[in-house]
């Protein structure tokens, strides 16, 4: 009895985690090649392994019937294993077998660029428009000289009533400098203080106060509004939620598998279509049994076609790498999402931290491997693949590809937009008490050194005042002759 392990033939797809190739050492590696070994050792046979001709998994060409891929391959006997994330379809099923599912099942999913919440660092300077602050200030530098004009030529102000107001020892509006210091006050929870003693001045500063109320008032609103807002915008979850609005454009691989089924479920609504128009409208069709489907509005959404004609305006994508690109691509006036296998998306977003996956997996269905039609090899798989999965190898192969590959990418933690202010909102608010701070020992600073050069002159001054008159009384009296 011959000892020799029977050697396969088996063909793959390049698909990462499941399948990738070395240059280095020409040898291919992943998840199925693992999975692909253990079932060799399980079941007995060695294989020698090569990439599909055309890189297709296998479809149905719609033109003709025909079969490409990996199951062409299978069905003209080039190969005897087809290796990959190869879902079990009722159409390929019909001229290839699959072995048990060795994987929970996939479909389709949706890639968007990570949401980045970009806060400008001077936020709260933006709840305004420039314009607006621009007015403000004249507003204030204004009103500060008309309190300083109003203060300096009415008969009734404390400049020019000092009796009437002897023991009150205000004398805020007295110059410019308290005017300022009044006008700028007025903004905080203190006030402004005490009110000037004119008439005038008084009508002045209670229009000034209403002014302030106003602007105030408004920018808490609208602080408060932006922050609302951002927390309330509707974002794409869903496939549902694209078909919705038209802010986001998406699009497929050309002849992928998802770009398939889209195609195919438009067909399939194009058809129904057509079946209700001969129900309501076709003359042949009796007026009795046309009356019970002779409603206004078709009565199905054509969801998929919209998504289709939708897809085809913004073109389909030639490559992943290209899809990858235009959905990082922040400098287009529109957002991209890109719909593919959730194998492909699932690997995108785990090696990079510029993606996330949008929402739930549709179309989901099997993966297993395929081979030929009525094969005795499918038994053997089946039976390695079983006890793998009793003895937890599927699940340690799942950990080693996914939770923990080296290709990895650490991203940090996502913030939850919708939790409370943080240091990226208030940070420039923080900075105002430093600036403040560095301003205070800044003038503090120039305070002291302007007191120490006023006290070095009037020494100097009191001095020389103390030399003159010192001289002035040793100098001996002249006589005057008349």
């Amino acid at each position: 009895m011959s000892n020799e392990r029977a050697v396969y033939r088996a063909v793959t797809g390049i698909v990462p985690p499941y399948v990738m190739f070395n240059t280095t050492s020409n040898t291919f590696y992943g998840y199925c090649i693992d999975l692909l070994d253990d079932i060799g050792s399980l079941a007995g046979f060695d294989y020698t392994i090569r990439e599909s001709f055309d890189r297709h998994y296998g479809y149905r060409e719609a033109h003709n019937g025909s079969w490409n891929g990996m199951i062409y391959e299978l069905m003209e006997n080039t190969s005897d294993i087809a290796v990959g994330p190869i879902w079990i379809t009722s159409d390929r099923a019909q001229v290839v077998d699959f072995t048990i599912p060795y994987q929970r099942l996939s479909g389709f999913s949706i890639m968007m660029l990570k949401k980045q919440r970009r806060i400008p660092f001077l936020r709260f300077l933006t709840i305004l428009e420039i314009e607006v602050w621009l007015c403000f200030a004249l507003a204030f530098l204004s009103t500060v000289l008309l309190l300083f004009l109003l203060e300096r030529y009415s008969p009734f102000s404390y400049r020019n009533n000092r009796d009437k107001h002897r023991d009150d020892p205000d004398d805020r509006f007295c110059s410019l400098k308290e005017c300022f210091w009044f006008a700028f006050a007025s903004f905080t929870p203190q006030g402004g203080g005490d009110l000037p003693k004119n008439l005038s001045g008084k009508m002045a500063a209670a229009t000034w106060w209403l002014f302030g109320f106003v602007v105030v008032a408004a920018y808490t609103a609208n602080l408060a509004a932006y922050e609302t807002l951002e927390r309330l915008e509707r974002s794409v979850e869903s496939m549902d939620d694209l078909t919705k609005q038209y802010r986001i454009r998406y699009s497929t691989l050309a002849n992928s598998s998802a770009f398939r089924y889209f195609q195919g479920m438009k067909n399939a609504e194009d058809m129904l279509y057509e079946a209700w128009r001969r129900m309501t409208l076709d003359e042949s069709t009796p007026e009795w049994n046309r009356s019970k489907y002779a409603v206004w509005d078709y009565p199905l959404e054509d969801k998929f076609t919209k998504m289709y004609y939708a897809m085809d305006e913004v073109g389909f994508v030639p490559n992943v790498e290209q899809a990858a690109k235009m959905v990082r691509n922040v400098n287009r006036t529109y957002e991209f999402a890109f719909i593919a296998e959730a194998v492909t998306i699932k690997y995108l977003t785990m090696t990079s931290c510029d993606f996330r996956q949008v929402g739930h997996e549709f179309n989901k269905k099997p993966f297993a491997f395929a081979v030929r039609k009525d094969s005795k090899l499918k038994k053997r798989i089946d039976d390695a693949i079983t006890d793998m999965a009793i003895g937890g190898r599927l699940n340690e192969l799942e950990i080693k590809w996914w939770t923990q590959n080296p290709q990895r990418a650490n991203c940090p933690s996502d913030k939850d937009f919708n939790a409370g202010f943080g240091l990226d909102n208030l940070g420039a608010v923080f900075l105002l008490i430093l600036v403040g701070a560095l301003l205070s020992i800044l003038i503090l600073c120039l305070k002291y050194l302007w007191y120490r050069r006023s006290r070095r002159v009037h020494r100097t001054q009191a001095s020389m005042q103390r030399l003159r008159s010192k001289r002035k009384s040793e100098k001996p009296p002249t006589s005057r002759f008349y």
